[in-house]
């Protein structure tokens, strides 16, 4: 690799750091303006949430995590390309965060879309008990988009450790923590989905800080060839 490419790859880590941190700051952004109806609240909940919650403040939080959504896909897709490799095993884990980062987006934006129809409906006319149930659409896609959000980060965490792309603390705790992404699904209904999308974000944050400062850096050989240091911190 000369010493141009590698400076376009080292933009382009910095790019996809970037991109991560751009989701996460616009997700919050948008969840600051957003309802928060949980599955099993009470009815008078329903009626705060649904019906009394101000529709065009809603709708700008949800066009907030819309793009939100649109951010963390593109960066997903580049760092599944920054984490390719050349070998047959980095190439299949690549392919399996690129897979899981599309369903996870399609999920995100199908449950927002649910989320929007539910609110639509409550302001004009729907019986409450019908602007739950199309909410709980909503409520149930969240749940099992933690389960995509587990896989992305498993096989980035080792695609990672296979390419020595990044730190091994980077990658075992993305295997750990996208783990429990999966297995929290299941307790969803106490809260643990909860806990492993704050933890999502904060690896996510963990990783862009990682490709702003370090990733792809390189050192070069006497005759311009690039010899790749491995992230071993």
């Amino acid at each position: 690799m000369t010493q141009t490419s590698a400076l376009a790859q080292r933009r382009l880590w910095v790019t996809a750091g970037c991109l991560a941190l751009g989701y996460v700051v616009l997700t919050f952004a948008g969840v600051v303006f957003q309802y928060t109806l949980q599955l099993g609240q009470s009815q008078s909940e329903g009626v705060k949430q649904l019906v009394q919650t101000s529709l065009t403040r809603n709708y700008v939080g949800g066009y907030i995590e819309y793009v939100a959504a649109l951010v963390l896909l593109v960066g997903m897709l580049l760092f599944a390309r920054l984490l390719r490799g050349e070998t047959e095993t980095t190439g299949w884990l690549s392919s399996c965060m690129s897979g899981a980062a599309i369903a996870n987006v399609a999920v995100t934006i199908a449950s927002a879309a649910a989320g929007a129809a539910a609110l639509y409906g409550a302001h004009h006319g729907a019986s409450l008990t019908t602007a739950t149930t199309v909410n709980n659409v909503r409520n149930f896609a969240f749940f099992l988009s933690g389960g995509l959000t587990g896989v992305f980060m498993i096989s980035a965490a080792a695609a990672g450790r296979v390419t020595g792309l990044l730190p091994r603390w980077v990658s075992y705790t993305g295997i750990a923590i996208g783990a429990f992404s999966i297995l929290a699904v299941m307790g969803a209904r106490i809260g643990l989905q909860n806990v492993s999308i704050m933890l999502w974000f904060a690896w996510l944050v963990a990783l862009s800080v990682v490709a702003l400062r370090s990733g792809g850096r390189a050192t070069y050989a006497a005759g311009g060839s690039m010899v790749r240091v491995p992230a071993t911190v």
